[in-house]
């Protein structure tokens, strides 16, 4: 099968929603790489909780946990707070 099928067939079917780059990084490597979220990444997610949106509701849009979501954006405000101290 083609592996554009076999990547979007993953992002459909998996118990956890994945974008397109995670389903092509399963099937490529048959795991998620799990490391330190992109810096843009975490900019992008301050800035939608800037504009209101909910943890869960960036969660969704990442596909992580909301848990997660709210660790790095504080994480991230706390070390932009020490750096202008």
């Amino acid at each position: 099968m083609d592996k554009n099928w076999c990547t979007l067939l993953i992002a459909i079917l998996r118990e956890k929603p994945c974008t397109r780059e995670h389903a092509a990084e399963l099937y490529d490597k048959g795991t998620l790489f799990r490391n330190k979220r992109p810096k843009e990444d975490i900019e992008e997610m301050i800035r939608l909780r800037k504009q209101g949106l909910k943890f869960k509701e960036i969660a969704e849009i990442f596909c992580l946990d909301p848990s997660t979501v709210c660790t790095l954006v504080n994480k991230k405000k706390a070390s932009c707070k020490k750096l202008k101290i």
